[in-house]
């Protein structure tokens, strides 16, 4: 080989190299943008075992998509790991003891009142993990993506910051049977109590029963009347009169009369005075023969194994009571939520927030809704068939009043109020005798 061959050759190679190089460098900042991802803490980069305290019980529809979630969660992001506890409604109580005595707990779920006053001691402020996107989000800030009126609820709880991610959404609304309504006439949804009223007579013409209740959802319609009537603040205040002397004013005996004359009609169920909870919403869709009941959005996925396939579901808000402050468009609303505790680090944090994205957005979120009947938070995902309506009601929604109302949030006279309010319903006493056993009880 002549000189110049070789030097050509020696040109040729270091060319070579030199293409390899570049080629294998372009490559690795692929890859590094890619792990990168667009959110805070994407999730190839995540790494946390995350100890995981659940308000479900692990039987229940919900807790299998979280279980079932966080293996495609893990799959995706090996360096987490994720264990849960389900401890059921107890978890309001046992979370803050356990956290106080140091139990390692990274993330939570709750009702989004009891994460914001039940745990405000651990809850991470969660704002600026709001203002990222995720892969489920479509490059979308998750604050702008997944249901605006639970992102406006958790603001206004936690007094315009966010310290949870709203999850499974629901409303405290009245559940009715379309067949029902169809065959008595009914074509409309009552707007009005008057309409209200005026349905639940025709239900009875047609030799049906209007609304069932039990005990733990039976004094809803009466605490939605007062705050329809007088404001949500003043029943709180009422509930919390220590005196009792507010239950004197004019309001409640309105109200009072309102239900007595639904009592008197004979608008309740029969047995209304000896059911109880879930007897009445399993009646309820067993039998058919009753129109209303008002309850939660849970409902469906509570009686999913006995409700007929054909039962036809349908919802409407509580209606506009003359001379009230608010009308119809005010709806008893709330969700459940994922907190996170403010003693992580940072690498928990950021795992346990994504993981909260990932169970809350795309595919997992459908499947809340598919098996659990539960409402969607990821606005891009379709209403389970049994809530159809509700997509309307929370169209149409101007104001929120707390779940079941307001009438039910002291734990100190719920019960001597629920007592007093089936005696009424039941045509055991007038409005008058409600008043005066509250009162008396004091």
């Amino acid at each position: 080989m002549n000189k110049k061959s070789s030097n050509l050759l020696l040109f040729s190679s270091l060319m070579l190299m030199i293409f390899v190089l570049v080629a294998c460098s372009n490559d690795s900042s692929t890859d590094e943008e890619t792990a990168s991802g667009d959110g805070a803490g994407s999730e190839s980069d995540l790494s946390a075992d995350l100890q995981y305290w659940s308000s479900y019980n692990e039987s229940e529809p919900q807790a299998r998509v979280l279980l079932d979630a966080a293996d495609a969660f893990m799959e995706e992001n090996p360096g987490v790991s994720i264990e849960f506890t389900f401890n059921g409604r107890d978890n309001s109580e046992l979370l803050p003891t356990a956290i106080q005595s140091g139990r390692d707990i990274h993330m939570y779920d709750a009702n989004a009142v009891n994460i914001i006053n039940r745990f405000s001691n651990s809850n991470m402020n969660l704002n600026e993990f709001f203002e990222e996107s995720y892969p489920t989000t479509e490059d979308t800030p998750l604050k702008d993506y997944i249901s605006q009126p639970m992102i406006d609820l958790a603001r206004d709880l936690g007094e315009d910051e966010l310290f949870y991610v709203p999850m499974n959404p629901q409303a405290f609304v009245f559940m009715y049977n379309k067949s029902i309504f169809d065959e008595a006439g009914v074509n409309e949804v009552p707007q009005t109590w008057e309409e209200f009223v005026a349905a639940g007579e025709k239900i009875i013409e047609a030799g049906y029963t209007p609304l069932t209740t039990d005990p733990n959802y039976s004094t809803g319609i009466f605490g939605y009347y007062l705050s329809s009537l007088k404001g949500e603040d003043w029943v709180f205040d009422l509930v919390e009169d220590e005196t009792y002397e507010m239950w004197s004013d004019p309001a409640v005996l309105e109200a009072a009369k309102a239900i007595e004359e639904l009592a008197d009609k004979g608008f309740y169920a029969d047995n209304v005075s000896t059911v109880q909870f879930p007897q009445a919403q399993q009646e309820f869709v067993i039998d058919e023969n009753i129109a209303m009941y008002l309850n939660g959005t849970w409902m469906p996925g509570e009686v999913q194994d006995t409700v007929s396939e054909d039962f036809e579901w349908g919802q409407f808000q509580f209606p506009t009571v003359e001379g009230g402050v608010n009308d119809n468009t005010h709806t008893a609303y709330s969700s459940y939520g994922i907190g996170v505790n403010q003693d992580n680090t940072n690498e928990e944090a950021e795992a346990a927030f994504n993981f909260a994205v990932f169970v809350n957005t795309g595919e997992w979120d459908q499947q809340m809704v598919d098996q659990a009947k539960a409402l969607p938070i990821d606005t891009n995902n379709e209403n389970p068939e049994a809530l159809t309506d509700m997509a309307e009601i929370f169209e149409n929604t101007e104001g929120n009043y707390v779940s079941q109302t307001a009438i039910a949030t002291n734990s100190d006279n719920s019960q001597i109020i629920r007592s007093a309010f089936i005696n009424l319903i039941s045509g055991e006493s007038t409005a008058e005798e409600f008043i005066a056993e509250i009162q008396d009880s004091n």
